[in-house]
């Protein structure tokens, strides 16, 4: 049966997150992590200014063999990086573990990751590959994959979008006429307002769709 896991890294322990840290101010959110010839790419998102002292910063981090731009839009764009030590890291485990990212992203001490593994044997490789490397992860939550779909209360928001959207609801922005704006989110969560307005519409989305009976498609 499949397993997700809710765990929580320290920038430090985490060789890639280590290398996108700069003094710019980034949100930083994987996409996906795909093995590819051996290898693990992981696609990202950057929400902030400042991307091309970014992607100089990040370019010129000896763990990093290249990282390019794929699209942008207004403040965030979507890169696409190859690091050369990922057999040892976080995310090398992971994708030897057969596990998929559902989410993970910067937070206030370090990164936040949501998985899935398709086995609980398979968790247990990726806790052992950890060990045996002092990769020091902090499990949050852990649940079977069924008890995440069935239709109810579970919305599987991340913290920062539950933070977000909850801050939304109570400042009245769903209200018509609206009782605040996104800058004014942002500046009380002291985040960008492109990274208030993606973690609104992101947790938004994840409710409607967790509420509401949806047809199944074709």
């Amino acid at each position: 049966m499949s397993v997700i896991v809710e765990f929580s890294i320290a920038t430090e322990e985490f060789v890639f997150g280590s290398a996108l840290e700069t003094v710019e101010r980034m949100e930083i959110e994987l996409e996906a992590i795909v093995p590819v010839g051996g290898q693990v790419i992981p696609y990202f998102w950057a929400t902030g200014e400042g991307f091309e002292a970014f992607e100089r910063h990040v370019g010129s981090e000896p763990d990093i063999e290249s990282i390019s731009q794929i699209d942008r839009i207004d403040g965030t764009a979507l890169y696409r990086a190859v690091w050369s030590n990922d057999a040892d890291g976080l995310l090398g485990g992971l994708a030897d573990s057969e596990a998929v990212v559902l989410e993970a992203m910067t937070a206030e001490e370090g990164w936040y990751f949501r998985v899935r593994f398709p086995s609980n044997e398979l968790v247990e490789r990726f806790s052992e590959y950890c060990s045996e490397r002092s990769i020091s992860i902090h499990v949050g939550r852990v649940h079977p994959l069924a008890e995440a779909s069935r239709a109810g209360r579970r919305f599987e928001l991340t913290p920062g979008q539950r933070e977000a959207i909850v801050l939304a609801v109570q400042r009245g922005y769903f209200e018509v006429p609206r009782e605040t704006d996104l800058t004014a989110i942002a500046d009380e969560l002291g985040i960008s307002q492109q990274a208030a307005s993606e973690r609104v519409r992101r947790g938004a989305n994840a409710v409607l769709r967790a509420a509401l009976p949806f047809p199944r498609s074709e």
